[in-house]
């Protein structure tokens, strides 16, 4: 029997309790991933998206960083608690990350912005930055993961496509990169190009706002100036001023910046009274106006759910 009395539901409502439920069923194996919810309401109507640099794209201001889950589901609770912004590579399970993103926004492509990195490796290479011989194969790395990715992603265009960890000034201002990510933007096979990177962000960062090619970087940004990397345990650190510094002028020069390891200096506490919590680490990332966004590691529905309160 139904009351008419009771008060129907929102449609945002509906959507956040229905899709904690079918969520919950779907990890459980009880219900097809195919029938959970795309997006909330939120990700479609709220005023707090943000624009990535010069570019045309905007993203929730807390994107899901994809390196840690090869669960569909992981990924279809973030879409529905209104991050729209996804960050994958070609390193990630060894090219299988991609291939499940691609499976799950096959249906919703254009409604999300999927940034992903390619596979080159040059640490300790540095003899191929020196000749015609090396500029072509790393042309023809950057070619082949680049095709790859497309392919894994089921789609034909990537939104953010980087270098995946530039360590020196030489690798990013090589005419190859460079020129590789020209023509991939002419043919329409990327929207906007750049590099991510784990340490010696400031000189890199220094020599982007000077030569103004780049349109996307990610960086390590957090409230400790510092982290330990979760997977192979080396720590790095950096002078915060004179990164902030750089980051000031990459917002004048209209380059957007990705934040990474932002839940890697530990909770934060805004007034140092209260109870620090990640959510607060991450309103302090967000405090600043020159980060775009941030690829922030999920791996379970908790840390989706404390992460998004970030940006309420």
């Amino acid at each position: 029997m139904i009351d008419n009395n009771d008060n129907p539901l929102s449609r945002k409502e509906f959507l956040r309790k229905s899709s904690k439920g079918l969520l919950a069923l779907t990890l459980l194996g009880k219900i097809p991933l195919s029938l959970l919810p795309a997006q909330t309401a939120y990700a479609k109507t709220s005023p707090h998206y943000r624009t990535v640099g010069r570019t045309q794209l905007k993203v929730a201001p807390v994107g899901f960083g994809a390196s840690r889950t090869m669960e569909p589901a992981m990924v279809k609770s973030a879409l529905d608690s209104g991050i729209n912004f996804l960050d994958t590579g070609r390193v990630y399970y060894n090219g299988q990350n991609e291939v499940m993103l691609g499976k799950v926004v096959r249906g919703i492509r254009k409604e999300v912005v999927i940034q992903s990195r390619a596979l080159v490796f040059l640490r300790g290479k540095e003899e191929l930055l020196k000749s015609a011989e090396g500029s072509k194969k790393i042309r023809n790395m950057l070619d082949t993961s680049l095709k790859e990715s497309l392919k894994a992603l089921q789609t034909d265009y990537i939104d953010i496509y980087l270098i995946h960890g530039a360590s020196k000034v030489a690798i990013i201002e090589h005419e190859a990169v460079m020129d590789f990510f020209r023509v991939a933007k002419e043919k329409g096979q990327i929207r906007a190009c750049g590099f991510s990177s784990h340490d010696n962000q400031v000189a890199l960062l220094k020599a982007a706002n000077k030569n103004k090619f780049y349109d996307v970087i990610m960086i390590p940004y957090n409230h400790k100036g510092s982290y330990i990397h979760s997977l192979g345990g080396q720590y790095f650190e950096w002078d915060q001023h004179a990164l902030e510094s750089e980051l000031q002028k990459a917002e004048q020069n209209k380059l957007g910046i990705i934040a990474m390891k932002t839940c890697s200096g530990g909770p934060y506490s805004a007034d140092g009274k209260s109870t620090p919590s990640y959510k607060a680490a991450l309103k302090w990332i967000l405090n600043h106006s020159y980060v775009s966004s941030m690829a922030v590691a999920m791996g379970n529905v908790k840390e989706i759910n404390e992460n998004v309160q970030a940006m309420l």
